[in-house]
């Protein structure tokens, strides 16, 4: 598919150009790719917020567990009458 952009400032066109350049790509191709990644963007900054909210129910449940962990070893103690270390 064609798209085409009309009336840009020239000073953006050079800028864009040596960007384009530092890549080693041409003005079309950087352009082509800095659309499609724009196009990705959205999806992208979901799913990372994702992860982070799952990593940090993750890191909750993983509190929880150890928290049961350490009462069940007190209670076990008490039952045994073993002195805790």
């Amino acid at each position: 598919m064609e798209i085409k952009v009309r009336n840009v400032c020239p000073v953006a066109v050079s800028k864009l150009d040596r960007l384009a350049k530092k890549k080693g790509l041409s003005r079309q191709a950087f352009l082509k790719e800095q659309l499609e990644t724009l196009s990705i963007m959205e999806e992208v900054k979901k799913r990372e917020q994702a992860i982070d909210d799952l990593y940090d129910r993750t890191i909750e449940a993983m509190e929880k567990c150890s928290d049961a962990m350490t009462n069940m070893d007190r209670t076990f103690h008490k039952l045994t009458g073993e002195d805790e270390e």
